[in-house]
């Protein structure tokens, strides 16, 4: 291997780096060859929050932003990841157009202060892990989440969402699901959650959903059968 061969593979990560920074803020990469190439570009990174094309990291850390910018134009977003992470003085999310957003990981992580979301478009979504976990105040999710996309568990996506009480599904649940980090869930968003489930009575396929003891004290056995008669062990 040649001594040169790490330098110039590290250059090419940075030339990545960059180019992904620079087309994330709406910049034209198409035509720079050189590193010094696309330093000069990153004078022509827009100003204003309406020039950003991703959502990634975006505000995460931010600990005074007690709402999102209006001029957010987040329909253009891919990725969420790490949105609003630890963003603590978070308070009301109102209603995100993300139906191109496959990625919600850690998007609201630590939001402790988040009470009421409006609307998520998560149609597209592949993972939403500890989407909102330790939404501690959370109250409510206003219009319901589609997650008949998600091909990874909803393991910690609602953990220590210890104030939440109305949720609710649309489409199919595909994947293991824990609800328990939510034990305050109303009856309604239990059984929105049941009812949305994949039938798996057809297949080999076995999944778990997870309601927890006090989730579970709140619905008849009747309801709870709504889990079982489709396949799924009820935890």
């Amino acid at each position: 291997m040649s001594i040169l061969e790490p330098i110039t593979i590290r250059l090419q990560r940075v030339v990545a780096r960059m180019d992904e920074y620079l087309t994330r803020q709406g910049v034209d990469t198409s035509d720079a060859e050189t590193i010094m190439d696309y330093v000069n570009l990153i004078t022509e990174v827009p100003a204003g929050i309406q020039h950003v094309m991703e959502g990634y990291h975006l505000f995460k850390g931010n600990t005074t932003m007690t709402d999102l910018p209006a001029k957010l134009h987040e329909e253009r977003f891919t990725s969420m990841y790490c949105f609003c992470r630890g963003c603590t003085a978070l308070s009301y999310v109102g209603r995100l157009n993300t139906a191109n957003v496959t990625d919600f990981v850690y998007a609201f992580y630590g939001c402790t202060s988040l009470t009421e979301i409006d609307s998520i478009d998560t149609s597209s979504a592949k993972s939403v892990g500890e989407m909102f976990h330790n939404c501690s105040s959370l109250v409510r999710i206003n219009a319901p989440l589609d997650v008949s996309n998600v091909t990874s568990q909803l393991d910690t996506t609602f953990t220590g969402c210890s104030n939440l009480l109305e949720l609710r599904f649309t489409g199919t649940i595909n994947v293991d699901i824990w609800l328990s980090g939510a034990w305050r869930l109303s009856v309604e968003s239990l059984l929105s959650a049941l009812n949305a489930l994949a039938d798996l009575t057809a297949t080999d396929i076995t999944k778990k959903i997870t309601l927890g003891a006090r989730n579970k004290a709140k619905l008849t056995e009747e309801q709870l059968a709504i889990a079982t008669a489709k396949g799924w062990t009820l935890g």
